[in-house]
């Protein structure tokens, strides 16, 4: 595709965007999602790094649901995981038409 494309003279740029990128797009899409789950359940750099009596991340700020003596309030700790969960699946949701399209394509 690309050959023909520079046969037909296209440039470089365009090749590139409007050959390789649409179909290298669920790759893109796949990498993505797997980043930003990655980063968003980040724990060590945050809780050595961050100031926590100002800033918390949405994982350390669960690890802080545990009381004293180790008792825990399992409700306030289920209802905190599935908030944190949300973003995660709702950019799932926007981006699964890419992937299944490159399943499709491939």
């Amino acid at each position: 595709l690309e050959e023909s494309a520079m046969i037909d003279g296209a440039s470089v740029p365009r090749i590139f965007f409007q050959i390789v990128v649409p179909i290298m797009k669920p790759s893109i899409v796949s990498v993505a999602i797997l980043e930003a789950m990655w980063i968003w359940n980040a724990y060590l750099l945050p809780y050595l790094t961050l100031d926590l009596g100002k800033y918390q991340t949405v994982s350390v700020a669960v690890q802080y649901l545990k009381g004293g003596y180790g008792s825990v309030d399992m409700g306030a700790k289920m209802a905190c995981l599935v908030l944190a969960i949300i973003p995660i699946i709702v950019f799932y949701l926007v981006c699964q038409k890419y992937i299944v399209s490159g399943v499709m394509a491939g």
